[in-house]
């Protein structure tokens, strides 16, 4: 028998009370070796505040905390994402997964596993096949519905936090999912796991691109293998070892992890001009 699902609430948690931030991508620097934090404060850019902010995508915190949010894209996957929940629960440590419904379909248990182990289920579409910023209106929000209905149902509680594949969306999409109740939530540093590595260079990059206030882009696996030039660029290292070395690392160095939604509702937001992500 299905679970039933959990009446969903009328809105998205709220976001910190707090005024946050509007910044240019620029400032941030790469997501794989982002800009030191504080971020600078332009003049231009805070007078334009009130008119950018609705244009801007969420992707961090505003903090000098040593404390980010790691989350994951593309799961559940069989092989991986059991490990990955096991090294957390080793380490005493919560993350977000934005998962796919067309996998959480064909991996029901995974799905309620993340739940019970008290991580944060987020919506990652459908699937990874196209850029929802090219696809139309309409379709791409009955596209996002259906998917979080699908990860809903499975899951028996409400989902509020949505990352589109890639990131690509417009600000008319944005708008159209928070009517839907859900927020949109990006990412400031990326560990660039979609592509191979040994386990020292990985846990090099994925500590390089931490800064305080991060919202950290990992992977449970790559959706979307049909895309690499190479083969040979495809991930072949152990993710599970990875996010165990690093968790070891940034403990080490005073760092704590929370979820996206927690970070997001006890520090101020962070949204910039993401004009490379609209499309």
């Amino acid at each position: 028998m299905p679970t039933p699902l959990v009446p969903r609430e009328q809105s998205a948690p709220r976001l910190h009370p707090g005024r946050g931030r509007v910044v240019l991508r620029r400032d941030m620097g790469e997501f794989g070796d982002p800009a030191p934090r504080p971020l600078p404060r332009r003049a231009v850019v805070e007078l334009a505040r009130p008119v950018l902010q609705p244009l801007a995508a969420l992707v961090g915190v505003e903090t000098l905390d040593r404390v980010v949010a790691l989350t994951f894209d593309d799961g559940p996957d069989p092989h991986h994402t059991p490990r990955l929940l096991d090294v957390l629960g080793e380490r005493g440590a919560h993350a977000t997964f934005f998962v796919l419904s067309e996998a959480a379909e064909q991996h029901p248990d995974l799905v309620r596993r993340i739940v019970a182990e008290g991580h944060e289920l987020a919506l990652h579409s459908r699937d990874h096949r196209r850029r929802l910023a090219q696809v139309p209106y309409e379709e791409s929000m009955r596209v996002v519905a259906e998917s979080r209905a699908v990860v809903e149902q499975i899951a028996g509680r409400p989902i509020h936090l949505f990352r589109p594949p890639y990131g690509s969306h417009t600000v008319r999409q944005r708008r159209g999912w928070a009517r839907q109740g859900l927020r949109v939530v990006l990412w400031s540093s990326s560990v660039e796991d979609w592509y191979h590595g040994e386990q020292d260079e990985m846990v090099r990059r994925a500590y390089a691109s931490l800064h305080p206030g991060a919202l950290v882009l990992m992977h449970d696996t790559r959706a979307d293998p049909e895309t690499a030039s190479d083969p040979s660029e495809l991930p072949r290292h152990d993710r599970a070892a990875v996010l165990d070395a690093l968790l070891r690392r940034i403990a080490a160095d005073g760092y704590r992890t929370r979820t996206a939604g927690e970070l997001l509702s006890e520090y101020p937001p962070v949204r910039a001009m993401m004009r490379d992500m609209m499309r």
